[in-house]
This record gives structure tokens, C-alpha cells and sequence, in this order.
């Protein structure tokens, strides 16, 4: 190795190591001053990372209630495309649930309700757009 590049390592070390010091050293300061005003640095550290906490609560929180509302409006568009679905004479539940691979519990198809393919149905396009925006907000 070069004369040269040891000495650039060397500098670098030196450098790395006189700003860990000082950053230590303005710590030790920071608290002997707080401590010399009578000021109690454990409970502001404390109340700080209280602080920290409950403000990442608070994003979470904003972060859920984004995703329920677009999964309100997932669940809507849902039930609108079901409802049209369902208003078609020609619509057939089994034929349906075999064409998209639909899996379902092994209750007989016929004793299903209205209500029961109504809830299937949304579930299933709820789902569907669901993991169509998971795809495209995951593609380049």
C-alpha cells in the first residue's frame, strides 16, 4: 500500500474519531449544563420518548383509516358491480363461481341465499380490485 493512501486512511480514522469524541463530548456537556439548571434530564427523556411514541401511534392511525376508507371505496365499487351483475336474467351463481375458481366452503350451492351470493360476490370483486390496486401501485 502507497504511503499516500495509508495517510488518507489514517486521516479518515482521525476525522471519524474526533467527531465520535465531540459528539460525546457536547452530550456529556448537554447534560452537565441541564443537570447544573436542575433541570431532570431522565424524565425529559422520558416525556420525550413518549413523545416519539404517541406521534407514531398517531401516523399509524392516519395510515389505517387511509386504508379502510380505500377499502370502503374498494367495497363500494364492489357492490355496484355485483348488483348489475346480479341484475342480469342470465346470471347463474354456479356457473359463475366454477368460470373464476371460486373457492367455497362445502355447502351445496342450491342452499345458498340471496343474501349468501350477494356477500360472496362482493367479497370476491372486494378482494379482486383489492389485490388489482396492490398490483398496479407495486408495478415499475
Amino acid at each position: 500500500m502507497s504511503e499516500k493512501k495509508k495517510n488518507s486512511k489514517s486521516n479518515l480514522i482521525r476525522i471519524i474519531m474526533a467527531d465520535i469524541e465531540a459528539d460525546t463530548s457536547n452530550s456529556i456537556k448537554a447534560r452537565e449544563y441541564l443537570s447544573s439548571q436542575g433541570m431532570n434530564i431522565d424524565q425529559i427523556v422520558s416525556t420525550g420518548l413518549k413523545k416519539i411514541k404517541q406521534m407514531e401511534l398517531q401516523i399509524q392511525a392516519r395510515k389505517t383509516q387511509s386504508e379502510m376508507k380505500n377499502f370502503d371505496w374498494q367495497r363500494q365499487k364492489a357492490i355496484e358491480c355485483v348488483e348489475r351483475l346480479l341484475s342480469v336474467k342470465k346470471f347463474s351463481f354456479p356457473e359463475f363461481v366454477r368460470t373464476n375458481e371460486i373457492v367455497l366452503n362445502y355447502r351445496n350451492l342450491e342452499s345458498f341465499t340471496n343474501e349468501d351470493i350477494k356477500e360472496i360476490l362482493i367479497q370476491h370483486f372486494t378482494l379482486k380490485f383489492l389485490q388489482k390496486k396492490e398490483d398496479d401501485s407495486t408495478e415499475p
